[in-house]
């Protein structure tokens, strides 16, 4: 793949990484109510969740979806569902719905997790990443695609989990409360235009 368009994927998968939503949200609230620890596991769980999309879009995810559709249908109102559910615990608490005892291996998990049912993740992949897959790259070139977005998204949640740590003392809980909450409204209303669009 020439240069020009590795610079491209990367500014791309930036892009993406970059953009604030759900998944930013819980790795931030990872990091300030669990600890730094957690978030940064959480934050590599997520890069891995990156990872594995990314090399399922080069090795078949767009073909698979192209025969089965309804597998697109699926996903998609998986993470409408968890999009919906995120808003509306944080709309009615202002405390992120996180397990009390969520550990560093826990908090690997559900940062895996949500990278794997996050609707933004498999529109980026398909609709942006994909036309820079090509069958005739060789398969080192397919595997390099896959980890440079996985690593890209591990530095960008790495770089999430420890500025929550430094601005958590500025961050009191009423404040946190409030944003939470804000961004819940927010995740609702995604939740609802996404559905709107698919229907």
């Amino acid at each position: 793949m020439p240069e020009i368009d590795w610079i491209k994927l990367s500014l791309l998968c930036l892009a993406g990484a970059a953009s604030p939503g759900l998944s930013w949200l819980m790795i931030l609230t990872m990091s300030i109510s669990r600890g730094t620890a957690v978030g940064v596991y959480g934050a590599i769980g997520h890069g891995l969740g990156i990872t594995v999309f990314a090399l399922s879009t080069i090795f078949g995810l767009s073909a698979l979806l192209f025969v089965l559709p309804a597998l697109s249908q699926v996903l998609n109102w998986s993470g409408i569902g968890l999009l919906a559910f995120f808003g509306y615990r944080l709309v009615r608490s202002g405390h992120p719905p996180l397990p009390e005892s969520l550990t560093t291996q826990s908090g690997l998990i559900a940062g895996f997790g949500i990278a794997i049912v996050n609707p933004k993740v498999l529109v980026f992949f398909l609709a942006i990443f994909g036309p820079f897959v090509n069958p005739s790259h060789s398969l080192q070139n397919h595997l390099l695609m896959g980890f440079l977005a996985g690593a890209i998204d591990t530095t960008v949640y790495l770089g999430v989990a420890y500025f929550a740590h430094a601005a958590r003392g500025l961050l009191k809980s009423n404040i946190m409360i409030g944003i939470n909450q804000t961004i819940g409204a927010l995740l609702l209303v995604s939740a609802l235009m996404l559905g709107i669009k698919i229907i």
